[in-house]
């Protein structure tokens, strides 16, 4: 995986200005270091990693509404039908559970907390460019929107393969387009995560997702666009406050 190259160092005086953050040490870089996997992830490397981050969340933005309408008209109701009856196809219980045990890691009772801690400790390093891991909350809160006027049923119940496993609270929302497990662990990920991690914990969560009849395919498309919008938007939001401090 490539370096991201911070814009602006924090490095005291006399180190070289443009020094990479894996070459930095201390509290501070390490934070840094995993805000700027953002960047790196959604490919905002080169002279201006922040206009990148931002041009990146907006290319992320303008397919996720292309996605969204598709959905809306019904255009990919018959790859999801398909997509579904495929992997479907090998159902199994330990499969259940082992999709059950994934969907887990995606709930807003064990994500919420995550990001919150993310936050405390980085706004402790870095001040309020250190409360990015927050802007989760923002992504939620184009779930709920794009989950009330984006008409996309949710998958028969009869299809359903979860195992309940732990009594966690369910939002009732009309329709199921996009999935909220796939945002929220795609956000947490790009930041705290490498890139063979990020993708590994991005399929598996999509997969375990469309497998156990939760979603269809198009909506953990449509998770992942708003995830990797909103982690754009948190690397833009961290790199520009090194820049303000020019």
């Amino acid at each position: 995986m490539s370096t991201w190259r911070a814009p602006v160092t924090d490095e005291p005086a006399g180190e070289a200005r443009g020094a990479t953050w894996s070459q930095a040490s201390g509290p501070a870089a390490r934070g840094a270091r995993a805000a700027g996997r953002a960047n790196d992830l959604i490919g905002a490397e080169g002279r201006d990693p922040i206009r990148s981050a931002w041009r990146w969340a907006g290319v992320f933005a303008i397919v996720l509404l292309g996605l969204s309408g598709l959905v809306g008209i019904g255009v990919v109701r018959p790859i999801d039908d398909r997509a579904l009856e495929a992997v479907q196809s090998v159902a199994c219980y330990p499969l259940d559970l082992a999709a059950s045990l994934i969907g887990v890691v995606g709930q807003t009772e064990v994500t919420a907390p995550i990001a919150v801690i993310l936050a405390f400790f980085w706004w402790r390093r870095r001040g309020l460019r250190g409360l990015v891991p927050l802007l989760l909350f923002a992504g939620v809160a184009i779930e709920v929107v794009l989950k009330h006027v984006v008409p996309q049923p949710s998958p028969p119940p009869d299809l359903s393969r979860s195992l309940h496993l732990l009594p966690f609270l369910k939002a009732a929302s009309p329709y199921s387009f996009p999935s909220g497990h796939v945002l929220r662990t795609t956000f947490l990920a790009a930041l705290i995560a490498d890139r063979t991690v990020f993708w590994a914990v991005v399929v598996a969560m999509s997969l375990s997702r469309v497998y156990l009849a939760e979603h269809w395919t198009s909506d953990v498309i449509g998770g992942l666009l708003v995830g990797l919008m909103v982690s754009g938007v948190a690397a833009a939001i961290y790199g520009g406050g090194s820049r303000a401090r020019r």
